[in-house]
């Protein structure tokens, strides 16, 4: 896990050049709780919640700084591995 930035202002330009994106908010120097049991429990889901917490941080700043941008629909075609013929 080589960790990142936190480019939550970058967003909204991120989505408008490059869309369709997927983001990813991860956390640096997260501990590997892979594969995670109970005795990892208290902290999977407090690093989850980090995530979520960052994630909601990201949407209200794509919200407001690009309110045109718009999500795919779940399972929208063109958003998978491209398929060589």
């Amino acid at each position: 896990d080589f960790g990142g930035f936190v480019r939550h202002y970058e967003i909204a330009e991120l989505v408008r050049v490059a869309a369709p994106i997927y983001l990813k908010f991860g956390l640096r120097n997260a501990p590997d709780v892979y594969p995670s049991g109970t005795h990892l429990e208290p902290t999977v889901i407090a690093l989850s919640r980090e995530r979520v917490r960052r994630a909601s941080i990201g949407l209200a700043l794509l919200r407001e700084y690009y309110p045109e941008a718009i999500t795919s629909e779940l399972r929208a075609k063109g958003l998978a591995v491209p398929v060589l013929s």
